[in-house]
């Protein structure tokens, strides 16, 4: 893609109840995806982040452990609170009190998570084995809600019954304003390459309504790379910007006709500590809190020298004073090597 192509790439995405500044999305991630994890991604450029998924039933159960999951912030907005289920009438409620008691103005149907336990409640890519009821689950939440509707979907349940395609239809037809597909079917898991052909067919199914490309976007390159193969109006970046929240930026930079480069030990150790900063402001158990920055710390690592050793290290962490010890060490001596 030469340089008048790529400033073209990157551009802003009307929706009927909004405008996203760019088409550079964070994706959502189980255990990932919570609040200054968006938060750093907001920072680097994406112009949309979700929350991880949520359960219908447990919120509209009230379930505490649920409601930890849709804490947000006005410095993100706006965000996409994605929800699982099987059940209409529960979608719809979850809707209603995502709405009334969240303030959400963007709602995500999850029709894509391939692990058993959504598998077994019907939930996640389950519905794209019968995409009648999926309409109907769409059309549910749609008559409950009345902000941004999408639904993020993969390729198909196996290479037998790829009908993504068919499924956008239906989720547009009844009310769905944006699509996002991961090119890999359910029994892919996330193995194999993700298949921009069929993105592009789901692009053409429904050419009226945003269509977001998702999977093995993990360099600004293979942002460009896959709009242009895939006609999308936009790309979501999930696993690919796990510790390296820069992909946002430098796309930007890149379409923008500006010079970039990775970043040096001392700017990632910046958003290292911003990051770490965010997290004790945002969770107050420090067990709790030690335990999940050890899945963004290695990440961070990832590609550096001595990177291996250092995520031992930092599994072996018993406390988060020896955790964050292990790190600022780890990123001192990289900038006193550099």
């Amino acid at each position: 893609m030469d340089a008048s192509a790529e400033a073209s790439a990157i551009h802003p995405i009307s929706l009927s109840h909004r405008r996203l500044e760019n088409n550079l999305v964070a994706a959502p991630m189980a255990g990932v995806s919570n609040l200054p994890f968006r938060l750093i991604a907001r920072e680097a450029g994406a112009a949309l982040t979700f929350t991880e998924t949520v359960s219908a039933k447990g919120l509209v159960m009230g379930g505490p452990r649920t409601r930890r999951l849709l804490r947000s912030s006005t410095r993100e907005e706006p965000v996409a609170f994605q929800l699982f289920g099987s059940e209409p009438e529960i979608l719809a409620a979850a809707c209603r009190i995502l709405e009334t008691e969240e303030g959400a103005t963007w709602v995500d149907l999850n029709m894509g998570c391939p692990v058993r336990k959504f598998i077994r409640n019907r939930a996640g890519s389950a519905l794209m084995r019968d995409p009648a009821d999926a309409a109907r689950i769409v059309a549910a939440m749609r008559r409950s809600f009345s902000g941004t509707l999408s639904v993020k979907m993969r390729s198909g349940w196996d290479e037998a019954s790829r009908n993504a395609p068919e499924l956008a239809r239906r989720c547009v037809a009844e009310g769905a304003e944006m699509i996002s597909v991961h090119g890999r079917t359910r029994a892919q898991q996330y193995t194999g390459k993700a298949d921009r052909e069929i993105i592009r067919r789901v692009v053409e199914s429904v050419p009226e309504t945003p269509v977001l490309a998702n999977g093995d976007v993990t360099r600004p390159e293979d942002v460009f790379s896959i709009l242009r193969e895939t006609g999308a109006a936009g790309v979501m970046v999930g696993r690919g910007c796990l510790g390296n929240p820069w992909i946002f930026e430098h796309a930007l930079a890149q379409a923008a006709g500006l010079s970039w480069r990775s970043p040096n030990p001392l700017e990632r150790w910046r958003t290292v500590e911003r990051h770490i900063d965010l997290m004790r402001a945002c969770f107050t158990d420090e067990a709790s809190r030690a335990h999940n920055l050890k899945k963004y710390l290695t990440a961070y690592s990832k590609g550096l020298p001595g990177a291996s050793e250092f995520r031992l290290r930092v599994n072996r962490s018993e406390s988060e004073d020896e955790l964050l010890e292990t790190t600022g060490r780890f990123f001192q001596e990289l900038r006193d090597a550099a």
